[in-house]
């Protein structure tokens, strides 16, 4: 739509709007005039909660979304039932006790029934008792509904201050402001005092009491806990006394240990084992010689008996000192090749001969050697055997005690976990509970706040202006009817030959609107300008150089009556004569309103018969000339089914020689076929469009039948447009 079209819809309007606003102008004056003056007090709170020194002193970052949950929290605590009940009660005190209450009843409120059957003395006790034990009053219980509804009286309850007091934080800052309006100063000042103290005693008690009962708990959770602990210590203390090992690793490091040792010790035995055997072979051969009668040699065996008994002595101190002495081992090495050597060289021919008895008694002594040697390697491959399956066993201890220590730990460290939790409450016991300080006092007002009347006024007027234009545009937005001829020619395909304008006929007729001269009243500018459009639609019929002619619409209620008959009369002033057929079965307004006789379902002539002054007997004349009317009977029928032969439709033809028009009113094409059967006969048919119509889907279709009559079907006529749509 044009911008243009939304401004005529708001000029249109335009004292609806202006009395709108006047109206809420004036009910804004209204309610601000009887407004009680009131005196504002402020007092304002310091949390800590972004400047706390003790944060600063710890070099920590604020977390400023933490903050603001704590800035909310209290400011609802502050605006929370019990704190505002236990402002109640303190101001129900005062006023019950003070020489000077804060507010005085009025008479009417004195002779009310919840003054009247209560007890001041009862009142001040209760209010007194709940305000000492911090506990809010209960509408469940009698008497503390009876203080309540006393309350309601001197407006101490809790929505008369919630709507008095209200508590924010001041954005961005450490500061939480409490204002107060009241029609008293005292009053305002006394309550955002008392509120900061109201709040500060509920803060501290509640604290206090969940710091005892997190002590409480904490202390029986370190208990419990302690105890879990000594029971996981005792039962790994148990398992390792059973097993006879008090540190399974290192038990089971000297096992690994012993084992490289013997091992070692059992390559030296095995390597002495082989000396040995290698001597013994080498005396056996000498033996064998010596029966050969060849010479038998004699070495000097006391080195070799020296080293033996070094050997022997070494391997004692070794194990007396727990085989650990890697110097004794080395030393033991040393002299056991040094024995080897010595045997092997006992066998050589060196020295001096020796009788076969020696050799026979050296052979017997170095067997002996060699099955001790023997007997060595057999007892250390049964300790290493052993060890090696001890340390089997260890394995298997290793992982018990290890789970068992692994839950211990465990324990422990819980165990310490709550020790600090519990070292924790205590100290918040001890430190300062808070940071709350009271950095400005309520202090009374001189002056009461303005009232801003004005700026009221101004902001009522300017929303109800905004809203009355709202209003219009949105419906004119929302309205799909034709309204003007551009918004037709948007929706609808059909072409528009003529605008008629909305006239008001009921203080003039039509024909005494047509023919009245222009003079300067506003009624006769409008009327002239619908005689003026009329004849525009009448150029359009001259001009189309016929004289049959059809109106019809889509809907009833489009205005075609009224138009055929302004439109017979317009032909008529040019000194035309005019025929109407009412044709309009459903409804024979022409009929009734030009109170024409209803002949058009009774005339019938024969051709023989037939002449004008035999038809004009059946039709009504006027005193105006150029008009004469057909009317009909009306009825639930069509044009085919009632109309007898020889009908006036079959002489159109020879009454056109006659009349300079015939103008024909058929029934909407929507609801009834009239119209398609009346269109056979027209040679021009023309559609009437009420402004007010929202075309629909039938109504298309609609359109669609007059598009199909090709040139027959000379355009549309869009009537009863205001004044205002005319130039849209």
């Amino acid at each position: 739509m044009d911008i243009l079209f939304f401004v005529k819809a708001l000029l249109k309007k335009k004292w609806w709007i202006i009395i709108s606003t006047v109206v809420a102008v004036a009910a804004a004056f209204a309610f601000t005039i009887g407004k009680p003056r009131l005196y504002a007090s402020t007092a304002q709170m310091a949390t800590g909660f972004t400047t706390n020194e003790q944060i600063k002193l710890r070099d920590e970052n604020v977390n400023l979304f933490e903050a603001d949950v704590k800035f909310d929290n209290e400011v609802e605590t502050m605006n929370s039932p019990l704190v505002m009940g236990l402002l109640s009660c303190n101001l129900m005190i005062h006023d019950l006790t003070s020489n000077d209450p804060f507010r005085r009843l009025t008479e009417k409120e004195l002779n009310s029934p919840e003054y009247k059957t209560t007890n001041r003395q009862d009142i001040y006790r209760i209010c007194k008792r709940k305000y000492d034990s911090l506990e809010v009053l209960s509408s469940s219980t009698p008497d503390e509904r009876k203080v309540l509804e006393y309350m309601k009286l001197y407006r101490y309850d809790y929505e008369s201050l919630r709507k008095m007091i209200s508590a924010y934080r001041l954005s961005r800052t450490d500061y939480i402001n409490i204002v107060c309006y009241s029609e008293n100063p005292n009053l305002s000042a006394f309550a955002v005092n008392s509120l900061y103290h109201e709040f500060i005693r509920f803060y501290r008690s509640s604290r206090s009491e969940r710091s005892i009962e997190n002590v409480a708990t904490f202390e029986s959770l370190v208990n419990q806990k302690k105890q879990e602990l000594d029971a996981k210590i005792e039962a790994l203390r148990q398992y390792k006394t059973a097993q006879g090992v008090l540190n399974v690793e290192t038990a089971s490091g000297n096992e690994w240990d012993l084992i490289k040792q013997f091992e070692k010790s059992l390559s030296d035995e095995r390597a002495n084992y082989n000396a040995l055997q290698a001597s013994i072979d080498n005396l056996t051969t000498q033996l064998n010689q010596a029966n050969g009668d060849k010479p038998l040699y004699n070495n000097n065996n006391s080195e070799i008996l020296a080293l033996r008994r070094q050997i022997n002595d070494l391997n004692d101190e070794y194990v007396r000192t727990g085989s650990t002495d890697n110097a004794l081992q080395d030393k033991i090495k040393a002299q056991r090749a040094k024995l080897q050597k010595a045997l092997l060289e006992s066998g050589s021919a060196t020295g001096k001969t020796a009788t076969r008895d020696e050799l026979q008694q050296k052979k017997s002594a170095q067997e002996a050697e060699l099955r001790a040697s023997k007997l060595n390697i057999t007892t250390l491959e049964t300790k290493i055997n052993n060890l090696r399956s001890s340390v089997g066993s260890y394995a298997n201890k290793e992982a018990t005690v290890g789970s068992l220590q692994q839950e211990a730990n465990l324990a422990q460290e819980e165990y310490n976990k709550l020790k600090e939790k519990l070292a924790a409450a205590l100290d918040n016991n001890t430190v300062p509970q808070d940071n709350f300080r009271q950095t400005l006092k309520g202090q009374p007002a001189f002056t009461p706040e303005s009232s801003k009347r004005l700026l009221i006024m101004g902001m009522a007027g300017a929303a109800v202006f905004m809203i009355s234009c709202i209003g219009i545009l949105f419906g004119e937005f929302m309205d799909n009817s034709l309204k003007s001829p551009s918004i037709f020619n948007r929706q609808s395909n059909l072409k528009l030959i003529a605008t008629i304008n909305h006239a008001n006929l009921r203080k003039y007729n039509i024909l005494e609107t047509l023919q009245r001269k222009t003079d300067e009243s506003q009624w006769l500018k409008r009327q002239n300008m619908f005689r003026e459009l009329l004849r525009k639609l009448r150029y359009e019929l001259e001009n189309s150089n016929r004289k049959i002619f059809l109106f019809t619409s889509t809907e009833p209620q489009q205005g075609k009556t009224t138009l055929v008959q302004a439109v017979a009369y317009s032909l008529s002033l040019s000194n035309k004569r005019v025929l109407v057929l009412d044709t309009n079965f459903c409804n024979n307004d022409i009929t009734v309103q030009m109170q024409a006789r209803p002949t058009l379902e009774s005339f019938s002539l024969a051709p023989q018969d037939f002449s004008i002054e035999k038809f004009r007997e059946y039709v009504t004349t006027y005193d105006t000339p150029g008009i004469e009317v057909m009317g009909c009977k009306g009825g639930d029928y069509t044009p085919s089914e009632i109309l007898p032969p020889n009908n006036v439709l079959d002489y159109l033809e020879e009454l056109k020689k006659y009349y300079h028009y015939i103008l024909m009113e058929g029934a909407p094409l929507n609801d009834f076929t009239d119209s398609r059967e009346l269109s056979a006969f027209a040679e021009g048919v023309i559609a009437i469009f009420s402004s007010k119509l929202k075309i629909k889907e039938i109504d298309n279709e609609s359109s669609e039948f007059l598009n199909s009559l090709g040139d027959k079907f000379l355009g549309v006529v869009l009537n009863d447009v205001k004044e205002d749509y005319l130039e849209l």
